[in-house]
């Protein structure tokens, strides 16, 4: 039988109707590959904030009186790297980990991303470790608001300086910042700006989509961070309760930083299944 007008026109149709699905699906795989990339890429970046920040709390054991001071704490946010210093300008912004402390126990990691430090910073310092010791409930709520904030005088907060404790002016303030770079803010008043939930980072982290509310409340947990955590409280004398959830129920905890490593690329496993 010969071809009618109307067969030809209507093989026309569906070989343009089939370009479209496969022009639609390339797009669609792309994206897909995409996600996944990204994904991985927030998720190693979350594993190496939590492997150098078990070795920040190494380095604090050797600071006097930090076990008090963090016993006495409602939390940490700790910046494993900061930037080199420039002259008047200040350290340039980092990315870090927080923890809260609840009675004896710390809870589980939320990431977030720093903007930068104001002091009387030396020039020419070297990029180093931070740590940002929250004394009272005025700075732990900082950090859950959803926008972009500050810890300095005009948030409310007193920002000292670990050196100038001994002084006596201002006590520990609301905030007392810990450097493993002696002398680095000069005694001069501290001012940290743009401060922020990394979400991606901690979603990844969680494998689910997460607020910084529920993090901090101790509603979302991973048995991955059990190393830091595990490391805070034996700086704070703690350890019998580093093996429990933020909770109160008893968690699975890790020997090793790498086993941390070995269990998150499993669960990486089954998230992209």
């Amino acid at each position: 039988m010969k071809p009618t007008m109307k067969h030809c026109i209507a093989a026309m149709l569906l070989a343009g109707s089939s370009s479209v699905v496969v022009a639609q699906v390339g797009p669609a795989k792309e994206a897909a590959t995409v996600g996944t990339e990204q994904h991985q890429e927030k998720m190693g970046n979350a594993v190496e904030h939590i492997n150098k920040s078990i070795e920040v709390v190494r380095q604090m054991q050797a600071t006097p009186e930090m076990a008090t001071l963090l016993k006495r704490s409602k939390g940490v946010f700790i910046v494993p790297d900061y930037g080199r210093a420039a002259l008047g300008v200040g350290v340039r912004g980092g990315a870090g980990v927080l923890l809260t402390r609840t009675g004896n126990t710390w809870g589980n990691p939320a990431f977030y991303n720093m903007g930068g430090i104001s002091a009387g910073i030396q020039a020419g310092a070297e990029a180093g470790a931070v740590a940002f010791v929250l004394n009272d409930e005025k700075a732990m709520k900082s950090f859950m608001q959803n926008n972009k904030f500050s810890l300095n005088a005009d948030a409310g907060l007193t920002v000292v300086d670990w050196s100038r404790k001994g002084m006596g002016t201002a006590g520990w303030g609301d905030i007392t910042v810990w450097s493993d770079t002696e002398g680095l803010f000069g005694g001069a008043a501290i001012s940290i700006t743009d401060v922020d939930y990394d979400e991606e980072e901690t979603s990844a982290y969680y494998r689910r989509q997460v607020a910084a509310r529920d993090v901090l409340s101790g509603k979302i947990t991973n048995p991955n961070a059990a190393t830091l955590r595990k490391s805070l409280a034996a700086l704070t004398g703690d350890s019998r309760a580093a093996t429990m959830g933020a909770s109160g129920t008893r968690g699975a905890t890790s020997d090793s930083q790498m086993q941390d490593k070995e269990h998150m690329d499993k669960t990486d496993k089954e998230y992209k299944r």
